[in-house]
């Protein structure tokens, strides 16, 4: 019987291996290909995605996943490790700009007009300030702290009103899954246009 992300989370949540062991085998191999595309070395690759499932056990980040957001979480912070990776290396720009560097890369710049103005009008949908900290953290990759800056408010707010407003375009978007899932793994394609 298949597990469902809701039920590993649960799992993780009580503190069983089993969560653990169940993540690792469901998402183990796609996150090292994803990883791979972005890296090119896969022993790299294996390596950052195994640093990731160390940290989300020991640090306990299963405990701010949401259930439905699983899959899209592991992804992100896979990107994020894959991208710093790079960074350090020296290699940042020239790797991104190739037409090679991920299969969802690919499909983020085939992304129409259309595909765009549909997030862009969901996030203009979203109340002034939950928009403006959606733009700042996803599309300006702003830090909690920068946003909070910038906005005059906490880091607890920026945090509340970037979990309402992904929340409410999950929600919008939900007919669009795929657009959804691009924008949050290479959210500043979306910046094409203006907010």
């Amino acid at each position: 019987m298949s597990v469902s992300d809701a039920q590993i989370i649960a799992l993780l949540q009580a503190g069983k291996k089993q969560g653990m062991n169940t993540l690792f085998e469901r998402y183990y191999k796609p996150l090292v290909l994803f990883a791979n595309t972005l890296l090119h070395d896969l022993p790299e690759a294996e390596d950052i995605v195994l640093e990731q499932f160390v940290k989300i056990w020991e640090k306990e980040l299963y405990r701010h996943i949401h259930p439905h957001a699983l899959s899209t979480f592991l992804f992100t912070i896979v990107k994020n490790a894959c991208i710093n990776q790079i960074a350090k290396q020296g290699l940042f720009t020239e790797q991104l700009d190739l037409p090679h560097y991920s299969i969802a890369e690919e499909e983020s710049n085939q992304l129409d007009e259309t595909a765009i103005e549909t997030v862009l009008t969901a996030v203009r949908k979203l109340p002034e300030k939950t928009q403006r900290v959606v733009q700042l953290v996803m599309c300006q990759g702003c830090t909690y702290q920068e946003t909070a800056n910038k906005l005059d408010v906490s880091i607890n707010t920026v945090k509340t009103l970037l979990k309402a407003g992904m929340k409410e375009l999950r929600s919008e978007l939900k007919g669009y899954k795929k657009i959804f899932l691009l924008f949050m793994l290479f959210p500043r394609k979306f910046q094409q246009n203006s907010f």
